[in-house]
């Protein structure tokens, strides 16, 4: 037994698919906008047809790139980006950003070229990471580096400081008799003492200074190209 399959099987397919499915022509314009395709970026189906891709879908500053890759394309009908699955920022219609993973293809019909992308949103993904990636590196009560990234970044500064015959320059900073504040005044202030010095602080560095928390009342700042009497001078600030 054999089931006919015909164009209202493929429509029907698409547009329950769990991923937005659009279709572009040549020119760039829209000419099929999936359900899905709807609840990532806002638009309706009417809203999104024959509106050229690359004026809504892409975050605003990667549109220029992408228009720019999509007239190379336009004149080959192919590209690098053909076959491959990316991850992307795009653009919701109501300004939001939306992270997005796609798959960009062709295909030929009547003798006419089209596009078409498989896209699915990976925000949660993406924010999980950026989650897991702060948490190995941020220190949670001050948000300064914590000692493993503090010592990553110096280490690179360091090297780069003797491969250019620059001054680096090192401070410790502790407090004094810090346990007593947690003594007389209770752990949560002493956290407030600490988060404060490390706003104040961090104020005082320039960009490319790096500071971190090593220890409980611990700091560590290195401060590149930077000679020991401008040290001297910033450690009595602090």
């Amino acid at each position: 037994m054999s089931t006919k399959f015909d164009d209202s099987v493929y429509r029907s397919i698409v547009e329950n698919s769990i991923d937005a499915v659009v279709i572009i022509n040549r020119s760039g314009d829209i000419v099929s906008w999936n359900s899905a395709a709807e609840q990532i970026f806002g638009y309706t189906a009417s809203e999104a047809i024959g509106k050229y891709v690359h004026d809504i879908l892409p975050a605003h500053d990667l549109r220029d790139k992408a228009n720019k890759s999509f007239q190379k394309f336009k004149k080959k009908g192919s590209g690098p980006l053909v076959g491959k699955v990316l991850q992307v920022r795009g653009l919701k219609k109501n300004g939001d950003e939306v992270h997005v993973q796609f798959s960009f293809n062709t295909v030929v019909v009547n003798g006419e070229l089209f596009a078409f992308a498989f896209i699915r949103d990976i925000s949660e993904l993406i924010d999980l990471q950026e989650k897991l990636i702060l948490q190995a590196t941020v220190d949670p009560l001050t948000n300064l580096l914590n000692r493993r990234a503090f010592l990553q970044q110096t280490e690179a500064a360091f090297n780069m400081s003797k491969r250019h015959k620059e001054p680096l320059s090192l401070l410790m900073i502790d407090f004094d008799f810090f346990k007593e504040i947690n003594d007389q005044y209770g752990h949560h202030v002493g956290d407030i003492v600490l988060k404060e010095f490390s706003s104040k602080t961090s104020k005082l560095l320039r960009t490319e200074d790096i500071i971190g928390r090593i220890g409980g009342e611990e700091f560590v700042i290195a401060l590149t190209k930077t000679p020991i009497e401008y040290s001297l001078k910033l450690a009595e600030r602090i």
